[in-house]
């Protein structure tokens, strides 16, 4: 299976102040892209959010999901967490 990436990043007042590109083998449901959702925030040394079937929905229909201060169940130095699927077009 080709590896998938997610661009994942930190914004506060509308700018990103974190950034990284984690690749994943794959999320095929809800538990899967929790443990992606926790590899992308041990990557980034932040606390990983609740996330809920609506997260997962929203990544899977929209190929990005948000996460905002009130997903959090510790204290956060940004506004929110943006995660958008890495779509890469062959050539």
């Amino acid at each position: 299976m080709v590896p998938m990436k997610v661009w994942a990043k930190t914004v506060t007042d509308e700018k990103i102040t974190r950034s990284v590109v984690y690749e994943y083998e794959h999320a095929s449901d809800l538990e899967q892209f929790v443990r992606l959702l926790q590899g992308v925030c041990e990557q980034m040394d932040i606390p990983t959010p609740v996330a809920t079937s609506v997260n997962w929905r929203h990544y899977v229909m929209f190929n990005n999901t948000r996460f905002k201060e009130r997903d959090f169940v510790e204290h956060i130095d940004f506004d929110m967490l943006e995660l958008e699927a890495v779509i890469e077009r062959k050539k």
